[in-house]
C-alpha cells in the first residue's frame, strides 16, 4: 500500500489542530511573514541553538561561543546577506517603503554590501580561520550597528514608524553586534573549531 498524499497528510493535520480554513492560512501567513520579515531573529535564534546542539556534549561557554560564532556567521551573516540582496536588488521599492524611506539607486549599492556580508559569512563558515571570523564580524557588527543607529535617529528625527524601520530589524541592527563582540570577547581563547 502506497503512502497517503502530502494534501490528505496536511488535511489529517488540520482537522487535529481544530483549525478551520481561515484560521488555518491566517497561522501560515504569520509564519511566512515572520520567516521573511523578520529573518534576523530566527537566524541569529536558530544559530545559537546549533552551537548549544554542537557543545552539547563537552559544553563550556567558550566553547558555545565559539560554535554559535560559526553558525552567526552562516546564518545570520551568509544567509541574512544573501537575503539582504536579493531583497535590497529585486524589491527595492517596496523595501523602501516598508522602511518608510523614498526609493532611490542607492538601494543597489545596499544590496552589494549586503552580498559582500552574506559572502564573508559563508566564507567565515568554510575557512574556520579564527582572524578572519573575527574580521568578518567586525564588518558586519560595525555596518550593522550604524544602520541601528540610523533607524534609531529616523525614528526619532522623523517620527518614522514604518514596520523595517522601528520594528524588529531596529533591535536586531543594534543587539546582534553586541552579542557578536561579547561572543568573540567570551571565545578568545577557544580554539576547538577555528584555527
Amino acid at each position: 500500500m502506497g503512502a497517503a498524499p502530502l494534501g490528505d497528510d496536511l488535511v489529517a493535520l488540520r482537522s487535529r489542530c481544530h483549525l478551520g480554513i481561515s484560521e488555518w492560512s491566517e497561522l501560515m501567513r504569520g509564519v511566512v511573514h515572520f520567516l521573511l520579515a523578520d529573518y534576523g531573529v530566527w537566524t541569529l535564534l536558530l544559530a545559537l541553538l546549533l552551537g548549544a546542539l554542537q557543545t552539547r556534549q563537552q559544553w563550556t561557554l567558550g566553547r558555545w561561543s565559539e560554535a554559535s560564532l560559526l553558525w552567526i556567521a552562516f546564518w545570520v551573516l551568509g544567509v541574512g546577506g544573501v537575503y539582504g540582496f536579493l531583497m535590497h536588488l529585486v524589491f527595492g521599492s517596496f523595501l523602501a517603503e516598508q522602511i518608510g524611506w523614498p526609493n532611490s539607486p542607492f538601494q543597489n549599492e545596499v544590496a552589494y554590501a549586503n552580498l559582500t556580508i552574506g559572502i564573508l559569512g559563508f566564507s567565515s563558515f568554510l575557512y574556520r580561520k579564527r582572524d578572519y571570523l573575527v574580521a568578518s564580524m567586525v564588518a558586519f557588527a560595525s555596518w550593522y550597528f550604524a544602520d541601528g543607529i540610523g533607524h534609531v535617529v529616523s525614528l526619532v528625527v522623523d517620527q518614522n514608524n514604518a514596520p523595517s524601520n522601528a520594528g524588529t530589524v531596529l533591535y536586531t541592527d543594534l543587539l546582534t553586534p553586541v552579542l557578536v563582540v561579547i561572543l568573540l570577547w567570551i571565545s578568545r581563547d577557544e580554539r576547538r573549531r577555528l584555527s
